[in-house]
């Protein structure tokens, strides 16, 4: 849009309203227009055609009943959400709520897209909360009378006896009753203590309605200038007039003088404040109430110490008490502080200092104010410049994390995502935000050099505004799960609710279009939300959205991609929307920028960014009837999941007009969303060994998961099964089965026949654990064969021996059985997943296949000194074929694991053994083809031979050049052949049998059931053995039933399958 025709029809849609705009205004309008969202909270979205959009062809509906994201193919279902490690951005915002904004603005010329407003009184939040009553409780002590001699009373008792007496009518006089005492309150009023105003005022009223002080009197205190501690009229006063401390002193002593502080201000750091306190003290009951709480005196200029204090007489001057140490005598810890206690809100101090104040003689433990810490720098408080050299936003963020607790860090991301705000919201905010946080840490991020003022014009002090800087709130942001920041803004809002009653305590704005103020229609400055009943208990009538509204002409370019790396949605199935969609406006709109849609009709799932590089899923059904109770349950299962192999959800409201929910989006690649199975294997090619081995694990794992935690998925699909770079995720949760209670829906939403269990054939039939895993064995069918095979699944796996190894076809066979109580569970087929990837540490346990409640059989091929059951295997039995695998895969495994530290002597009859495929390891050994006889078989035995004597040697260690020879494996097809060659390889072949557990040498052999007896005499009975089961088929060709393994241990036999047995032999024997 560079061109002069495209820039005047944009200077004349802006101009529609009777107002041309200038050269200046119309930059600023398009500084906006690259920034903010494309959604209900801009006016050229707002005004947006009102076009419909268009409707589903009921055509395009799959065969389950469910709306597809693009059209299907035979068995495809397509992704239902996609994940991502990235985090959304603004809060959300309830439907047909108004937001609540903490203050107008005031920038000329009004922007385009400010709002009208109108103000309006909304409850805070307590300073002193439950506190209250325990300080009204813990001043009763100071509810005294005295005689006032400068006023008389009748006293009426005296009278009556004097006129019995003389019979004259006299009168008797006496000097009136008052209270006992007045008070002074001052009250520091510097930029730190706005945090306090609230608690200043709710002290003074506590103080006034007590009933114990004749007069009260409030003056503010200023402690930052640098002429010392100055008096005013009034805390917060505007007033110039200043006087000294000692203008509110009591020469008579009948003055309580209190003074409420944050010990920020410069005098309590120069000491001119305590040599202020030290001359009330002489006059008369002086304390002093520290408004932070104890854990943040020692950074405070207000430091305490306890002391013993004794005072002769009530309400006496605090230099007259008496004043010691708790523990050590006064010669050894004089007293060399100020005598003015330092008094916390919580009210058990305070009502120790009561009753020493109000009784003679009274003996007490109390903090009293110590001396000045010298010269200290004061911290800034917010707004105030800063002297210091300037600091980036990272740095300021940096020392307020190692400075501040957890706790304060992660309030000030929940104050950052409302700012600016005042103080009376930042209470409403810290009391919303869970765990708990207190007002300490409050305080923490209001002192901790991250805030500064926001307002452009003075102010009321309950009214100043703080802020963040754009940089420093966008850390803070990234710091806090946005969950838990859209779960701080609901709080708020049920607060305000539940406060609807109370009186007011400060000011805010709402979006009227009667208001004279203005506020912007950001959707990030709302600290909360009110309804339609809230704003009638405020005094206002709910606005008319129309109002707002004014429809521009119809727009059909494209939504804008989220900033950063550009998104290649042209090679995915996501579809970009365009400006005119009218789906998110008005009551209909998301709190995030929607772009894209997923397949060519309306799905219901689509992509959204928050405007901060973040990018989102989103799913929201239409009109559809069952719409609340699929979110729902999706929403409950992917809480309960949260994360593990499983979209990690961010944002939901299910109870909604329309539902919907928010999940954060993986990508395969910094430009492409995560495609599901399907798409994947059609783009990369079907998943071998490795590939399929890694998701089967995942998918194991997050099918175990959610049965533990009470969750049956009932509808897995290749299409709900997400795939992004190395990692799974199941997806699709909307008719989970949850602690027991099948969704009502599941039938009308059920996976394609392809991936149904025979049992559920049966429309009666829920959803089971057991279902689960057959249509996870589907799924894995699906990803090594394709979806183009015939047959049943079961059938697909004769396809795929070639490609897989046969321990994986046997686990893929248990998971299809057609009986569910043959099935493993999910967990048990984890544990056989992890145990077939090779997850032993110990080089020299090997997995010879899986029994029959498909546990992982392992073979520990140390020696019995060792603890294991070798040192040597034979493997005997036929097929030979399947002898000779089973010893390849146990080579396999031995060198997958130990790597160079293992080394091969091989040797085989006739080149069928295999070896080949180890015989290109460097420093291995290859005697292959021996039955011609001749040197090689010599060789082979002059070489064992001269390995047992080096490991016999003293010197074994030194002449291997490392702490022990390596391990060394002889491994031998048709082992009786091979050592009848010779009667030397006989000879030394018997003597490695003997000391090989001792010197780390290991038989590997194979051998036919004809050659029992040699086999059984060269081996000595030093080996486990496997026993291959076979049987004669109706073809006349042997076929597997399985294997049995035989050890030295008090185990008996252990029967399992190898994977290359046949179906029905499987079945038989698991």
């Amino acid at each position: 849009m560079t061109g002069r025709p495209e820039l005047g029809r944009i200077r004349r849609a802006l101009a529609a309203d009777g107002e041309p705009l200038d050269a200046e205004e119309l930059l600023d309008v398009l500084w906006l227009a690259a920034r903010l969202p494309p959604s209900a909270a801009t006016a050229l979205a707002r005004a947006a055609a009102l076009a419909e959009p268009p409707a589903v062809d009921p055509a395009h509906r799959d065969a389950d009943g469910s709306t597809p994201f693009a059209p299907p193919s035979p068995g495809h279902d397509a992704p239902d959400l996609a994940t991502a490690d990235t985090e959304p951005g603004p809060v959300l915002r309830p439907a047909g709520d108004t937001g609540l904004h903490a203050a107008p603005l005031v920038r000329q010329p009004p922007a385009r897209s400010d709002r009208p407003a109108m103000a309006v009184r909304a409850p805070g939040v307590k300073a002193l909360g439950g506190a209250e009553l325990r300080l009204g409780r813990a001043l009763r002590p100071l509810k005294q009378m005295r005689p006032d001699f400068l006023r008389s009373e009748l006293d009426i008792n005296a009278t009556v006896t004097a006129m019995a007496e003389t019979g004259l009518p006299e009168a008797v006089l006496r000097p009136a009753t008052t209270r006992w005492l007045d008070l002074t309150v001052l009250v520091d009023d510097g930029v730190s203590m706005l945090l306090w105003q609230g608690l200043a005022g709710e002290l003074r009223r506590l103080l006034e309605r007590c009933g114990a002080f004749r007069q009260v009197r409030v003056h503010g205190l200023g402690t930052r200038g640098p002429t010392g501690p100055r008096l005013r009229s009034r805390p917060y006063g505007a007033s110039a007039a200043t006087l000294p401390l000692s203008a509110v002193l009591d020469p008579a002593g009948n003055t309580l003088l209190l003074v409420v502080s944050d010990g920020v201000g410069r005098s309590w750091r120069d000491g001119s404040m305590h040599e202020a306190l030290l001359r009330a003290a002489s006059a008369g009951p002086t304390a002093v109430v520290h408004t932070l709480p104890r854990r943040l005196w020692a950074g405070t200029g207000i430091g305490a110490r306890s002391w013993r204090v004794t005072a002769r007489r009530r309400g006496a001057a605090n230099r007259s008490w008496h004043i010691e140490d708790p523990l050590l005598p006064p010669e050894l810890a004089p007293f060399d502080g100020v005598p003015v206690p330092v008094l916390a809100t919580d009210g058990d101090v305070i009502g120790t200092w009561a009753q020493l104040i109000g009784s003679p003689g009274e003996t007490a433990v109390l903090p009293l104010l110590t001396p000045p810490p010298g010269t200290v720098t004061a911290p800034p408080p917010p707004g105030s410049p800063r002297r210091d050299r300037t600091v980036g936003a990272r740095e300021a963020v940096s020392r307020f994390r190692h400075s501040a607790s957890t706790d304060a860090y992660r309030l000030a991301a929940h104050l950052a995502s409302v700012a600016p705000l005042p103080v009376p919201v930042m209470r409403i905010v810290q009391h919303a935000v869970a765990p708990a946080v207190d007002t300490s840490h409050l305080v923490e991020v209001f002192l901790g050099g991250l805030m500064h003022s926001a307002d452009e014009v003075e102010r009321p002090p309950h009214q100043r505004a703080f802020d963040f800087t754009e940089e420093t709130r966008q850390i803070l942001l990234g710091t806090v799960p946005p969950a838990e920041l859209m779960r701080t803004t609901r709080r708020v809002t049920a607060h305000l609710s539940e406060l609807g009653g109370s009186p007011a305590d400060f000011p805010a704005w709402l979006p009227h279009p009667g208001g004279e103020d203005r506020v912007s229609a950001d959707s990030r400055k709302p600290f909360g939300w009110v309804g339609e009943t809230l704003l009638r208990r405020l005094g206002v009538s709910p606005p008319d959205v129309s109002e707002y509204e004014t429809p521009l002409p119809r727009n059909d370019e494209l939504r804008p991609l989220p900033p950063g790396p550009a998104l290649a949605l042209h090679m995915t199935r996501w579809r970009r929307l365009t400006v005119s969609d009218q789906r998110f406006e008005g009551r209909w709109a998301l709190p995030y920028d929607v772009f894209a849609e997923y397949g060519p009709v309306e799905s219901g799932v689509f992509l959204a960014h928050d405007g901060e590089g973040r990018l989102l899923v989103i799913r929201r059904p239409g009109d559809e009837p069952d719409a609340h109770a699929l979110i729902a349950t999706e929403v409950l299962a992917l809480q309960r999941m949260n994360g593990s192999c499983s979209p990690l959800l961010m944002a939901w409201e299910p109870d909604h007009e329309r539902p919907w929910h928010a999940v954060l989006c993986a990508l395969d690649d910094p430009t492409q969303p995560a495609p599901d199975l399907h798409d994947f294997t059609v783009q990369h090619g079907l998943l071998h060994h490795a590939g399929l081995l890694t998701v089967a694990r995942q998918l194991a794992t997050g099918l175990a998961r959610a049965h533990e935690l009470g969750l049956v998925h009932g509808a897995l699909t290749s299409g709900r099964v997400l795939i992004a770079g190395r990692d799974a995720q199941i997806l699709g949760w909307l008719t989970a089965s949850v602690d027991g209670m099948d969704s009502r829906y599941w039938s009308v939403h059920r996976q394609h026949p392809r991936y149904r269990a025979p049992e559920l054939n049966d429309a009666t039939e829920g959803p089971t654990r057991e279902a689960d895993v057959y249509a996870l064995g589907c799924v894995l069918v699906e990803a090594a064969v394709g979806q183009g095979y015939h047959g049943s699944p079961s059938d697909a796996l004769e396809a795929a021996r070639e490609a897989l190894e046969p321990a994986f076809i046997g686990i893929l066979r248990a998971c299809l059985h057609d009986d569910p109580a043959r099935r493993p569970p999910a967990l048990q087929l984890r544990r056989a997943l992890d145990s077939l990837a090779g997850q032993e540490t110990d080089p020299f346990t090997v997995a010879l296949g899986f029994d029959a409640d498909l546990d992982s059989v392992r073979l520990d091929l140390r020696g019995e000194p060792g603890g294991g059951d070798g040192p040597h295997l034979l493997c005997q039995g036929r097929p030979a074929q399947v002898r000779r695998d089973l010893l390849l895969g146990v080579l396999e495994q031995i060198s997958r694991q130990a790597g160079r530290g293992v080394a091969f002597v091989l040797a085989d009859f006739d080149h069928r053994s295999g070896f080949d495929r180890f015989a290109r390891r460097p420093g291995d050994v290859s005697f292959l083809g021996l039955r011609q006889g001749g040197t090689d078989v010599l060789a082979l035995g002059d070489l064992l031979r001269r390995e047992l004597r080096r490991r016999e040697a003293p010197d074994a260690r030194g002449a291997y050049g490392q702490d022990r020879p390596p391990l060394l494996v002889v491994a031998m097809d048709d082992f009786p052949r091979v050592h009848r060659l010779a009667p030397e390889l006989h000879t030394v072949l018997r003597e490695v049998a003997r000391a090989g557990g001792r010197l780390d040498i290991h038989l590997i052999m194979s051998a036919d059931h004809m050659d029992l007896v040699a086999t059984d005499n060269a081996f000595v009975s030093r080996c486990a053995r496997v026993d291959l089961l076979s049987r004669t088929a109706e073809d006349g060709a042997l076929a597997l039933d399985g294997a049995v393994l035989h050890i030295h241990s008090e185990v008996g036999p252990v029967y399992f399958t190898t994977g290359h047995e046949s179906a029905v032999a499987a079945d038989r024997h698991r």
